[in-house]
């Protein structure tokens, strides 16, 4: 790479495998919707959530978040758009205490589950790992589902949730088989980060690090694609 490479270059390259860096959860989320604009490919769903309808998507997608826990945790609009934001700091702590910790658990006749099934079980013994191992291990990784989720008629997104301590700061990596991006990555990282957070509260001498997160389906609907092209300088083309 040229040292006098622009920005916008660097961004380029980088969106021609999918990799994506962002400085907080609000940055992120925006050069992933670009680069999806950008590299994603458009198909009709057969099979899962709105069938029917159209999706870009990319077939795999990494993203760096090098601080995910700068607030607000939520992304947010420009200025006079008048476009209601994907998550607020209400709808991402809702989401992290009924989806992620299980409190004030009411979910409805159409939920199979919700992810604090799984986190909830784990956490301890996660905590625990890390506790006892300083840090050294790569054993502190959460599983989400079982051998019925594949029965399920929606089974889960999130599949992963990993902890590392390196350089003595608190990393997460998660990974996604399918991942809505504009209206779901906002509040599935903001709720993650408060997951990083309450398990920093019980480590010592440790700091916030980064989120790492992967998918092999990370995709922005149709019904989207209009609000997606007045904030992107790519536009979403079928």
């Amino acid at each position: 790479m040229q040292g006098n490479a622009t920005l916008r270059e660097v961004i380029q390259i980088l969106f021609s495998n999918n990799v994506v860096i962002g400085t907080d959860i609000n940055d992120a989320w925006r050069n992933v919707l670009w680069c999806i604009a950008r590299n994603g490919y458009s198909y009709v769903i057969e099979k899962g959530s709105y069938e029917n309808e159209v999706r870009k998507q990319v077939d795999k997608l990494m993203v760096v978040i090098e601080e995910p826990g700068k607030r607000p945790l939520a992304p947010f609009m420009p200025g006079g758009s008048g476009i209601p934001a994907p998550a607020t700091e209400e709808s991402i702590h809702q989401y992290f205490k009924e989806y992620i910790m299980g409190i004030e658990d009411d979910r409805s006749d159409k939920e199979d589950y919700k992810y604090s099934d799984f986190i909830m079980t784990q956490i301890d013994d996660v905590i625990k790992c890390l506790k006892v191992s300083n840090g050294n291990t790569n054993q502190a990784c959460i599983t989400i589902g079982n051998e019925f989720s594949t029965k399920l008629k929606d089974p889960p997104c999130l599949k992963v949730i990993d902890f590392k301590v390196v350089n003595k700061k608190l990393n997460c990596s998660v990974y996604f088989r399918s991942w809505d991006i504009f209206a779901a990555f906002p509040v599935n990282i903001g709720g993650l980060q408060l997951l990083k957070e309450y398990v920093l509260l019980h480590l010592d001498n440790i700091e916030d690090g980064n989120i790492f997160a992967y998918s092999a389906g990370a995709h922005i609907y149709e019904m989207y694609f209009d609000i997606v092209n007045m904030l992107n300088v790519d536009k979403i083309k079928i």
